[in-house]
Formats: C-alpha cells, structure tokens, sequence
C-alpha cells in the first residue's frame, strides 16, 4: 500500500515510513500516525483501533494517542526505523509516558510510595499522578516524574525533593507546581481556593520567578500581586494553619543529587489559558 497523499490534519510537510504500511507524518496542523487500514486491523487490538480515524485507505492516529498503536507494533516488531531503535528494543518503556498520554489504556500512575515500596498514606488524588500526601511526618504535593517532566518549569523542579517516581514539595514551597498544574489539570485547579492567595504567594516568595514569567508571556497571562494571606490558597494549608503558626520543611538534610539545584536562571514556560485543560500532547513540553 502507497504512502498516504493526503491527511485528515491538512497538508502533509513530511512523511517518514518507519515500518511496513506505517508513516510518521508531521502536517500543517498535527503530527501522528497513519498505518494502512487492512494492515492496522490485522495487526492492532481493538482498543487500539477504536483510538485511529479513518481516511482512505489510512488509519489516522493523533500526537497523543499515538502512542498506543506505537507501542502495540513495537512489541511485534513491526517498526524497524533505525532512530527508533531504542523504543524497538524495550518498547515497555513506552507504557511510563502512556499512563500520561493514555491512562485510559495504560491506566493511571500508582500512588507515591515510601523506601519500603510501600503506599505513603494517607494520599488524597488530585489527578493523575498527583497526590496530596504524608511523607516525613508532614503533608506534601506529590508530583509524579513524567507528569513534572512533561509539565512543570525547570525552576519547579529545582524547589523539589524526591523519592521513587515522585517529587514532593512541601505545603510552604509548593505555590510554583500548584501554579503551574493548574493550568493544564483541573483536578488542581478546583483546589486553589483562594487564587489572590496563590498570586500573592508568588509575588512575595519567588520574585524571580514572577519577573521571568512575565517577561515570556502574554499580558493577559502575567502574575499580579493582589492583597490576600500568603500561602494560603490550599485548604490543607488553611487547616494546618489554624493549628500552627509556621509550615514545616523538609527534614532531610541534604536533597539527592538528582534534584539539586542547578546554577543559573532557568527559563520558564508560560502558564496556558485556565479553559485549555488537559489534552496531552507533546507540546507541553517547553
């Protein structure tokens, strides 16, 4: 079967046969996979086949989704391109991302767990691989690696500990990730209860921060301090509040190297528009 001429994302600027009867395209307006339709229900499940759209004689698979068809015709050895080689090799390493890209196949991110391998409790889920837990005795934003990877700006990981899959951020230096999730997950977002506070958190604890990010964007999407409580826009935070005059940081002495801070001011991504919720794509990645 012919390579595709056409697409249903519009022009096709490249078109990279990476198997027999599969094509990575890249259009004026998506990039994905379009695998010969025969071919596809020969060799993909129905669970993968439900994902693609059909146009001529092509099945159409999207950035996002993708990944499912990618990994069904890695483990048969159906994609032979040589700058793919390393997916060939252990296609499994694709399942990580795909609890990210596609839970709904791969399913969602175990909750955080402590050295033993064992669940830190008590975790509330704010979304997938996001969790409010307990670790070291004190309550904490727990952000699953390829979820910050994918996500997150450099200078909110380099305010992260770590331990397993997870970087954790304590209730009094978590305002960066919080900010920032909560652009691309509503699970985060309908926990901000107090949005003044979180600006105003910002403005006040990483200056920095706020100055790089506005320099990057547009104005509608700057940071303004607004008058609020600081570090109060979370109810765990609220309710430790009532209780202590301070929040807790971490008891470690030393963060693992993995997670030091680097030297210099790393660039900073641009917070998206609150209404473009999560539809994982590659281009999250700044």
């Amino acid at each position: 079967m012919p390579q595709p001429q056409t697409s249903i994302w519009g022009t096709i600027l490249t078109c990279v046969e990476i198997g027999l009867h599969i094509y990575a395209l890249q259009t004026e307006h998506n990039q994905g996979l379009a695998v010969d339709a025969d071919f596809a229900k020969e060799m993909l499940s129905e669970e993968a086949l439900k994902l693609g759209q059909q146009h001529g004689d092509h099945l159409y698979f999207d950035d996002t989704k993708s990944i499912v068809p990618t990994y069904e015709l890695a483990q048969q050895g159906a994609i032979n391109h040589p700058e793919l080689s390393e997916v060939t090799a252990n296609p499994n390493k694709l399942a990580q991302e795909g609890r990210y890209f596609a839970p709904k196949y791969f399913g969602e991110f175990e909750a955080p767990q402590d050295a033993a391998g064992q669940a830190l409790s008590p975790s509330h889920r704010w979304d997938n691989g996001i969790y409010l837990t307990e670790r070291q005795g004190i309550q904490q934003l727990a952000v699953h690696q390829t979820v910050g990877n994918q996500v997150l700006s450099d200078i909110a990981l380099h305010h992260a500990s770590g331990q397993g899959d997870y970087y954790f951020y304590p209730l009094g230096d978590c305002a960066i990730p919080v900010y920032e999730l909560s652009a691309s997950h509503p699970g985060v977002l309908v926990q901000v209860i107090n949005e003044d506070s979180l600006l105003h958190t910002l403005c006040d604890d990483y200056p920095e921060y706020v100055g790089m990010h506005n320099l990057h964007t547009e104005e509608w999407g700057h940071i303004h301090d607004s008058p609020a409580p600081k570090s109060l826009f979370l109810q765990a935070q609220l309710d430790y509040a009532a209780q202590h005059e301070t929040f807790p940081s971490e008891t470690e002495a030393q963060l693992p190297s993995a997670y030091a801070p680097l030297n210099g001011s790393p660039a900073l991504q641009a917070r998206e528009s609150p209404e473009d919720f999560f539809e994982p794509c590659e281009e999250i990645e700044w």
